[in-house]
């Protein structure tokens, strides 16, 4: 099967490149319309294929047609007319096939496959097929298949398969389509069962300047039926604004519903904690997502070939987390020839390559490193030295800044081994360390306080995957892997009392020197079996079933007062889960699901049952609903008496000191598509229960501090956990348009996110530590001939910290919270495209924060005990100014 010739179009009139306002609605209500004209068409013994392409290629239309069968045959003939239908007949005059018009395509079908006999009409096919990249031969995961003949929309499998059962007539007309891919309109014949077609799709940004398409839209976000489900195309992502590198996580905080933050790449999806939500690459966990102090995210987005996202409601073949979900699939490589590709910036640089070891055997090899700490540019030293002399809107005193130093690298390794269509294997490998330094010093008229700070932590995972095709309805898939996470903190501060004078006391304290531990480490092994099993075109099965094993350490001590070292844990979960996705009727289908957890280290049975529907009216409106009960056994216990980058550490649950965290959603929304814009609006409510707080103090009056479990109290120190509830709930509003150069998103997200803790304020309620009330962002992706434009927006309002905090010696805690002020920032970015002598290259330049607003991201306190007072030293960390970075990517 041969895949059709990218139809040529021509490009809309020239249009002023901005990003304002007035281009989106000149782009939306002055759209170009082609007139009908006349059209002069003369063909001399010229292949029909040819003579279709060229029609439609000057009429702007959508055709469908075998070109295998219809190359045998041409066309000697002068057509001039201004309807396509006339058009198309006339170049099929003499040929056994015809056109129809149907589901806004032009088919071209053979006359006889209308009448075929009546002993065929009963009888049923399963018809199969595979999705490849069709310059590299790479499979495509979670491919769209649109069965224009049945009215149904398929999915490929990760490994790029898919299946579905017809009857008479056995001519399809498809629509496949791949994000960041030209979309592949096939018509083909079925004629017996166990027949495996390959449909091969051409990757968009392998074609510069020389193709020009017509109808084919900039995608970069595509939302499904399922409710909080997107698909994200990484090969967009170097067009966006950027500190130096390609951000796979900063990116994705750009939909509605996941919190946009400069200083990190962690996913905090509606409301909820980062560590609630799941990521999984290649299969195996990542449970760090920072690199660079929060600048970059902890993966090379070089080595990404798709990325689902879940922002809750997710189906039952997920489990571990109560937020969300997301799964990314790493690149298997190019089957043809050898690619070497990277890039270099301010900060770092990276290389990555693809190489064919065999016609089977594939090997994708990816390294990254910043070097900061060999040649620090003035960019790195502008995000890690600033210092912030002039606190503008925030009224709080006694500020010291942190001057960190720091780097950071990573490596990826993936091994694919495809002995044949139906079976395939591959090996995949991943680890990230980063290093900071954030040692500095503070002083005001009375204390002088020296800290010497230095923060480890990395991420590390390798999985075994192994899929088969059994038969046209079943497809399985074997994983086992280990990841890991560690992180190392030393802090060590020395306080100087600056009162000398003559009355002072011999005895009084006038230096003291505190130094504190910690260590949090985690491992898990797993092993996964899933199967998809295609009862017929109405309803697929999919089951499954799952180990893993998680051991986590947690140590820390503070100047040997007190000591908690012997914080170890590991459990078991086992976990299986079945799901149906029924079609009721051609617009209507249900997803009903259950997945059970048995967790050894409480000994019970955790039941989720989960349920999902959508239904697709006829004018392009769509309703999606989706409910259901997830359970979470690891979790990240969060601290107020903390300082330093990672604040938390992760613990296993066991129901008696660390509860088992468990939550239910409920998500409603709606979709309209008409033309070129998308509107897209979802409302959710999820409650929680067993969130955790670690509470730490120093106690002035020398009582003995309480013994918990594992720990060692020798002095004046207090420490428990306390467990509380949360709910969040909001409404996520996305609407978007796409054309053929240009690309715009508005996402807006109204929410609410509180918690209770009896401990706290008297079980009042407080706002979660991700709480944002508000957040406006506003993307815009511009591309025309080789040059690439973009924009982005960015309004949140600022987040809670803890502005003051007493507590007495039964841990009731009293607060008073404030806020940040409101974050905004504006970015802009252009990059051109172009090869020479055989390599590709792209050099741009980053504008970040163009409007050099001033604006706070953190803030760090810390409370101690110094000549018998509560002593309390805040770190405010500002976001930052105007800075321009420089890039070159590249590929041979």
């Amino acid at each position: 099967m041969k895949l059709k010739t990218i139809k040529k179009l021509l490009f809309p009139k020239r249009v002023s490149i901005g990003f304002s306002v007035l281009l989106l609605l000149y782009v939306l209500v002055f759209p170009l319309t082609a007139k009908s004209q006349q059209q002069e068409f003369f063909f001399e013994n010229t292949p029909v294929p040819d003579a279709l392409n060229e029609a439609t290629s000057t009429l702007g239309i959508r055709i469908s047609f075998d070109t295998g069968e219809l190359a045998r045959y041409s066309v000697s003939a002068q057509i001039t007319g201004d309807d396509p239908l006339n058009i198309l007949s006339g170049i099929l005059k003499g040929t056994p096939y015809h056109v129809v018009y149907k589901y806004n395509t032009y088919l071209v079908l053979k006359k006889e496959s209308l009448r075929a006999g009546d002993a065929s009409k009963n009888k049923e096919f399963l018809f199969s097929g595979i999705i490849f990249d069709r310059e590299t031969g790479e499979r495509l995961p979670y491919a769209s298949v649109r069965v224009l003949t049945k009215k149904q929309m398929l999915f490929s499998t990760v490994s790029g398969t898919f299946s579905t059962q017809i009857g008479f007539p056995h001519q399809l007309s498809l629509q496949i389509s791949y994000l960041g891919y030209y979309a592949l309109d096939t018509l083909i014949t079925v004629s017996a069962n166990n027949e495996i077609f390959e449909f091969g799709l051409v990757q968009k940004d392998q074609a510069i300047a020389q193709i020009d398409v017509k109808a084919d839209k900039l995608k970069m976000v595509d939302l499904s039926e399922q409710a909080g489900h997107f698909t994200f195309n990484p090969s967009r992502f170097s067009d966006l604004p950027n500190y130096g590198e390609t951000d796979i996580f900063k990116a994705l905080q750009l939909l509605p519903g996941i919190s946009m933050q400069e200083n990190s790449s962690r996913m905090n999806i509606r409301g909820s904690a980062a560590d609630q939500t799941l990521v999984l690459f290649d299969g195996f966990t990542l449970y760090n997502l920072d690199h660079f102090f929060g600048v970059f995210s902890a993966l090379n987005p070089n080595i990404v070939k798709n990325i689902q996202v879940y922002r809750g409601g997710f189906d039952s073949s997920y489990g571990e987390r109560i937020s969300g979900i997301v799964d990314i699939t790493g690149k298997s490589g190019n089957r043809q020839k050898m690619q070497l590709y990277g890039g270099v910036n301010m900060i770092s640089g990276n290389l990555a390559a693809e190489i064919p070891v065999s016609k089977k055997i594939t090997l994708v090899a990816a390294a990254r490193r910043a070097y900061s700490d060999i040649y620090s540019s003035w960019i790195a030293k502008d995000i890690l030295n600033r210092k912030i002399n002039n606190l503008g809107r925030l009224p709080l005193p006694d500020m010291n800044v942190i001057t960190p130093e720091f780097y950071f690298n990573d490596q990826n390794l993936k091994l694919t081994f495809t002995p044949n269509k139906k079976e395939s294997f591959s090996f995949s490998y991943y680890g990230a360390k980063d290093h900071l330094n954030s040692s500095d010093q503070s002083e005001d008229t009375r204390l002088k306080i020296s800290t010497e700070d230095m923060n480890e932590w990395g991420n590390y995972g390798f999985g075994f995957s192994w899929g088969r095709q059994w038969n046209m309805r079943w497809f399985s898939r074997l994983q086992v892997g280990h990841s890991g996470y560690f992180n190392n903190y030393f802090n060590k501060s020395v306080i100087t009392s600056e009162l000398q004078d003559a009355d002072s006391s011999p005895s009084e304290e006038t230096e003291r020197s505190m130094v504190t531990n910690e260590n949090n480490e985690l491992t898990d092994y797993f092993v996964s079996l899933q199967n998809e099993y295609f009862v017929n075109s109405d309803n697929q099965l999919e089951f499954g079933l799952s180990a893993k094993y998680n051991r986590f350490g947690f140590y820390k001590d503070a100047s040997q007062e007190f000591i908690y070292n012997e914080l170890h844990n590991a459990a078991w979960l086992y976990s299986g889960f079945v799901q149906d996705k029924i079609s009721l009727t051609e617009k209507l289908f249900v997803k009903p699901g259950v997945r059970l957890n048995l967790y050894n280290r409480t000994g019970k049975f955790y039941f989720e049952p989960r349920f999902a529907a959508f239904y697709k009216t006829d004018f392009g409106l769509s309703y999606k609903l989706a409910m259901g009960r997830y359970f979470q056994f690891l979790n990240k216990s969060s601290t107020e008496q903390s300082f330093g980058y990672n604040r938390d550490f992760w613990v296993l649950a066991d129901d008696r000191l660390h509860p088992v965290v468990s939550s239910n959603h409920f998500i409603a929304g709606a979709s309209y598509k008409t033309g070129n814009l998308f509107f897209d609006v979802e409302a959710y409510y999820k409650s929680v229960n067993g969130l955790q707080e670690y509470l730490f103090f120093q106690d002035p009056e020398n009582r003995p501090g309480n013994k918990l479990p594992g720990g060692n109290m020798s002095d004046p120190g207090l420490s428990e956990f306390i467990s509380g509830k949360g709910k969040a709930y909001g409404i996520d509003f996305l609407a978007k348009y796409e054309g053929v150069n240009f690309t715009t998103w508005l996402a807006y997200s109204l929410s609410k996110s509180t918690q209770h803790f009896v401990e706290i304020n008297g079980g009042s309620k407080i706002p979660a530590a991700y709480d944002r009330p508000h957040e406006i962002k506003w993307t815009n992706i511009y591309s025309r001939n080789r040059w690439t434009l973009s924009s982005l927006a960015l309004f949140t309002s600022g987040l809670p910290y803890v502005f003051n905090s007493d507590k007495a010696a039964d841990f009731a805690t009293t607060r008073t919270y404030s806020r940040l002020p409101d974050y905004f920032r504006i970015d802009f970015s252009v990059n051109y495209n172009f090869n020479l002598k055989g390599w590709n290259l792209k050099p741009g330049l980053s504008i970040l924060n163009a409007m050099n607003t001033a604006n706070y991201l953190d803030i760090y306190t810390r409370d101690f005990s110094f000549q018998g007072q509560q002593e309390q030293r805040s770190t405010l960390v500002k976001a930052q100014g105007l800075t321009f970075n420089f890039f070159v990517n590249f590929r041979f």
